[in-house]
This record gives structure tokens, C-alpha cells and sequence, in this order.
């Protein structure tokens, strides 16, 4: 494939040649992590199934309907349920509970101002190929890697819009969420790989919605500053993965010992707060799992 926009189905973009970000943040723990998630089998879940599920609700309600069924049977066994299976083995079968969710989930983003602006049209599950290049500096020779990335939807609005399922989207809940899964990372890679593809830049917007009723629902512009700090770690692991490609090595934490470290709170004179300790009084309300759909 050029370096360019495509609309491929899932296997195809799986079985393309390129790094993706999915793979490539592992490096955030070590050399050993990326390749452990490059070379282990993907393993389809109910989460993974729902997760689609709720994608494919959100940005493409027809074909929601024609690849997604419910299944109100009770316990998934026995002969009723293996019956069910066989005749829709073609299509995610969701639980009852897990349907409505995604049907709530939908509603709630289109029925957002926001929100639906950005969803009124556009392309779902678009595919991108591109080069990233290093150039040379100095004694350093320049190279290039070859990357690719698949984008929630590209909206008619001018921007790349990404789905992301939370506890808490309020601005301090969320911000804290997007911190601890590089979300800001992630948009740096989207709107880089856009750019590398198309020559055209566009701004990174994220719709947020709660996994529970009310199912409120916030919209987040990625800012030029998030997206620079981004750019500067996946800038990182694409320099870290090349080493680790010509040199066949992947490490993990360190070659050799390395001097524990405590905690800042754990250190003599320093200050105990509430903040060192992660004792800060929020609710359960404000904290969030870390997971998405």
C-alpha cells in the first residue's frame, strides 16, 4: 500500500505491513512488552466483542444492526444457546444487558449538541499508511519506518474523531484517564499519520461518554501542547524499536541491576500528603478503571 487513506476491512488492515500504535505503547514498559504483544496470537473476548459493538452503534448504526444480535436466553449454555451460536456464528452476539448499552451509549452521543455535530457524517474504521521519516542530523544518518493507523472516523466536521468509553468524562476524571493510557500519544500518532498521508492536518477530537445513565457525554480537542508531548514519545519508542531491530535484541527493564527507588513518600523528610499517599478524597464516582471498551 502508498502512504494514503484507505477503507479496508479489519482483516486486511491486520494482516498490512506497518507499525501500528496498538503494538508500538508497549514500548511505555519495555522492548520485551512490544514484541510479547506483536507475537501473541489475538485472542477475540466478550470486552473486544463489545467493544465493536458499541463502535459500530455509535458511527455506523445500520450495520450495527445487521452484524451485532442480541441474545436474551439467560446462561450461554446448553442446547438453546449452542442452537443460537450456530445460526449467528457470523455476527457478535451480545447479552441483553450489553445491547441496550450500546443502544444507550449511541442514543446519548447523537443526542449530545456536540457530539453530533461531529458524527452528522463522515467515514468510519478509515485506514492510513504512511512513512515516517527521520532525517538526518549531524553524523547521523536519517531513516524511515514504515507506520499505519485505523481512526474511529473522520468526520465532515475536519477532524479525526476517536470513541472513548469512560466512568467519569468530566474535564479533572477524564484528564486523568487520558494521562494513564497515552491517550494524548495516541493522538499525536493519528493526526501525524494523517498528515504524513494526506498533506492535509487535521485537529483530534475525542467523545467521551459514561458506561452508566446518565450516559453524559463530553467532547475533548486535543491541544497543540498534548499533541507536541505526544509526538515526542512515540517519536521515542519508533527510535527505541529501530535499535531493537538491528541489534535483534529486546530488553526488558534494564541489562544489568539497577538501584531500587522508593516512593517520594516514602523517602525521609520529604512531606506526607494526602496527594503523595494517593489518598486524595475523591469518589468512586471520579476515579476511573482505566478501561475502555
Amino acid at each position: 500500500m502508498t502512504p494514503g487513506l484507505y477503507d479496508l476491512p479489519r482483516s486486511a488492515y491486520d494482516a498490512a505491513d506497518g507499525v501500528n500504535f496498538s503494538t508500538l505503547k508497549y514500548f511505555a514498559r519495555s522492548a520485551a512488552h512490544y514484541r510479547h504483544a506483536l507475537l501473541q496470537p489475538h485472542e477475540d473476548t466478550d470486552a473486544l466483542a463489545l467493544g465493536r459493538a458499541v463502535h459500530l452503534a455509535v458511527f455506523e448504526p445500520e450495520k450495527f444492526r445487521s452484524r451485532v444480535v442480541r441474545w436474551d436466553g439467560g446462561t450461554r449454555r446448553g442446547r438453546e444457546w449452542e442452537a443460537f451460536r450456530s445460526e449467528f456464528r457470523e455476527r457478535d452476539i451480545l447479552r441483553d444487558a450489553d445491547y441496550q448499552l450500546c443502544l444507550d451509549l449511541a442514543g446519548a452521543a447523537r443526542a449530545d449538541a456536540t457530539a453530533g455535530r461531529y458524527l452528522s457524517g463522515g467515514r468510519p474504521e478509515v485506514t492510513m499508511f504512511w512513512e515516517h521519516e527521520r532525517p538526518s542530523a549531524g553524523a547521523l544518518p536519517g531513516w524511515s519506518m514504515r507506520c499505519r493507523g485505523r481512526v474511529d472516523f473522520l468526520s465532515t466536521e475536519g477532524a479525526i474523531c476517536d470513541l472513548k468509553t469512560t466512568r467519569d468524562s468530566s474535564p479533572i476524571a477524564f484528564g486523568r484517564q487520558a494521562a494513564s493510557l497515552g491517550y494524548h500519544v495516541q493522538a499525536a500518532w493519528y493526526v501525524d499519520g494523517h498528515e504524513a498521508a494526506t498533506g492535509k492536518r487535521l485537529p483530534f477530537v475525542v467523545v467521551a461518554i459514561e458506561k452508566a445513565p446518565p450516559f453524559a457525554v463530553a467532547v475533548y480537542e486535543v491541544p497543540e501542547e498534548l499533541l507536541a508531548l505526544g509526538r515526542e514519545t512515540y517519536r521515542g519508542w519508533l527510535s527505541q524499536l529501530r535499535v531493537c531491530r538491528e541489534e535483534s535484541r529486546w530488553p526488558g527493564y534494564g541489562d544489568g541491576p539497577m538501584q531500587l527507588q522508593l516512593p517520594r513518600w516514602a523517602m525521609p523528610g520529604e512531606d506526607d500528603s494526602a496527594d503523595d499517599l494517593g489518598l486524595g478524597f475523591t469518589t468512586d464516582k471520579e476515579s476511573t478503571d482505566g478501561a475502555e471498551f
